[in-house]
């Protein structure tokens, strides 16, 4: 039974005996009806808050890349005015390309003054010159014709057997049509410059004046991903032995079904792999199943296979996730934005350390009332009305160590901004190329990924490294190396 009518109503005990029975019964049934009513409001206006804030997510707020941002996010936060112009500052130290040394070029042309414009003397040509000259360089790149080398394969017949025998090709002869250097540069084209197969056909055939068609595009590609394959390998070993490492996973299309990428990034090395699933068993193909290092990383749950010990939780998804939640309950609630000022203080202690202004000790000591305060809050959130806040509480409360790791650890970053960052030149593949459609896809995919990225990271020339790995696959020779394992470092 519902409370009396009078009750809610505020009706005076004596007025309500006085009131006749009909109407007593009618107040009843509309009492009813209101308490229904005004339950359904409240579920749906709770509907219609997680609707506006799903429809309010984008890259400031939540996980989303910022290529998914409608046109309806909020713009940027513009930059403070400094009150200085744009562009080199005065005192600046500019960057100038160096003069190629003399022994470089190739065509060098004397110019030398003959006549002063202020009196107009014309000069005698025996007049000396005075200090050294003005060196403006010129480049210019030189039409391109490919070298062609044909191999002539003459037949002889056997005077004792009468066969018919026709030379082979020298060992050193590349296995189609294409040398080492053209090899690279169809696989750069496509794994490095995101160009699609009638792109790349048409700019080999434009700039490079190579005939070929889109096959021997894909042709290229796969030799190249062998000659990488080991050289690949090489770099998940560094990777799986690096004490700490930043993980991240990004979806990439195949022929069968929803793939995706994943990517683990460690000071020296960057390694790329391609699987079916995005769960814990697809993280240790990458990891391997032994790894015992730092793993940096966003709350997905397929880390949780980690202890708290060993991971980093990024600290930069968090406050992603508090300004959603800000935005979401703000009219109600301060908890989401003293969480934000909290983590600004732990930032900023952060980058003084990094800035090398404080030691490890001292950043320590620095975090020790950030850390009681956002502990506070956490249990007072997970104490509270709001369910979204309550969840996100409970979950950080139960990997609260997992979020200072990078302040007991020489090395650890509390963002997981290096896996993200490798995941960028991905993405932005997979968008042209709609994923990988083979097995020797993915695994091209794969291989010019890491090899890239790594590249960068140890400032080694991509289309070199390449050219050196096909050549050394092509003579039977190992693979040129981009990172020493373990066993050789």
């Amino acid at each position: 039974m519902h409370e009396e009518p009078f009750n809610l109503l505020g009706i005076p005990p004596q007025d309500w005996a006085k009131t006749p029975e009909s109407v007593r019964l009618a107040l009843g049934s509309l009492l009813d009806i209101v308490q229904a009513q005004s339950t359904q409001i409240k579920e749906l206006q709770t509907k219609v808050r997680d609707l506006e804030a799903k429809l309010g997510q984008s890259s400031r707020n939540s996980s989303k890349p910022p290529s998914s941002d409608p046109p309806s996010a909020p713009p940027k936060p513009p930059k403070v005015p400094r009150g200085r112009k744009a562009g080199g500052q005065p005192g600046h130290q500019g960057h100038s390309r160096p003069l190629a040394p003399p022994e470089r070029v190739d065509e060098p042309i004397e110019l030398l003054p003959d006549h002063c414009p202020a009196c107009s003397t014309v000069f005698a040509p025996e007049l000396p010159t005075i200090g050294e000259p003005r060196r403006t360089q010129v480049f210019e790149l030189p039409a391109v014709q490919p070298h062609i080398t044909e191999y002539r394969q003459h037949s002889r017949c056997c005077p004792d057997c009468r066969s018919l025998v026709t030379a082979e090709l020298p060992p050193d002869a590349p296995p189609g049509a294409f040398g080492p250097r053209a090899t690279a540069l169809m696989a750069l084209l496509r794994g490095r410059y995101r160009l699609s197969l009638d792109d790349a056909v048409e700019l080999l055939a434009d700039v490079w004046n190579l005939p070929l068609s889109s096959a021997s595009v894909v042709t290229s590609c796969e030799r190249a991903s062998e000659a990488l394959a080991p050289v690949d390998a090489a770099i998940q070993t560094v990777v799986q032995a690096s004490a700490t490492v930043n993980a991240d996973e990004t979806s990439w299309p195949t022929e069968t079904r929803k793939g995706w990428l994943w990517v683990a990034v460690c000071s020296i090395a960057t390694c790329f792999r391609i699987h079916t699933s995005r769960s814990g068993p697809a993280l240790r193909v990458l990891l391997g199943e032994a790894y015992r290092g730092i793993v940096g990383s966003d709350r997905w749950s397929a880390y949780e296979q980690y202890q708290d010990g060993q991971r980093q939780i990024c600290w930069a998804h968090l406050a992603r996730n508090l300004l959603g939640l800000q935005e979401r309950y703000g009219d109600e609630t301060r908890w989401a934005q003293h969480l934000l000022d909290l983590s600004e203080e732990l930032f900023l202690a952060w980058h003084l350390y990094k800035g090398g202004w404080i030691d490890q000790v001292a950043l320590q000591q620095a975090l020790i009332p950030v850390r009681l305060a956002m502990r506070e809050k956490l249990h007072e959130g997970a104490e509270g009305p709001y369910p979204k806040i309550a969840s996100f509480s409970r979950e950080l409360l139960v990997h609260w160590e997992a979020l200072f790791t990078f302040s007991r650890v020489e090395g650890v970053e509390p963002t997981n901004n290096a896996a993200e960052r490798a995941l960028r030149h991905a993405v932005l593949w997979r968008k042209g190329c709609f994923g990988s459609r083979s097995e020797a896809g993915c695994r091209f995919v794969e291989r010019m990924l890491s090899v890239r990225a790594t590249c960068v990271q140890q400032q080694r020339s991509l289309f070199a490294f390449v050219t050196e790995a096909v050549e050394a696959a092509w003579a039977g020779l190992p693979a040129p190396v981009l990172v020493s394992s373990p066993a050789t470092a």
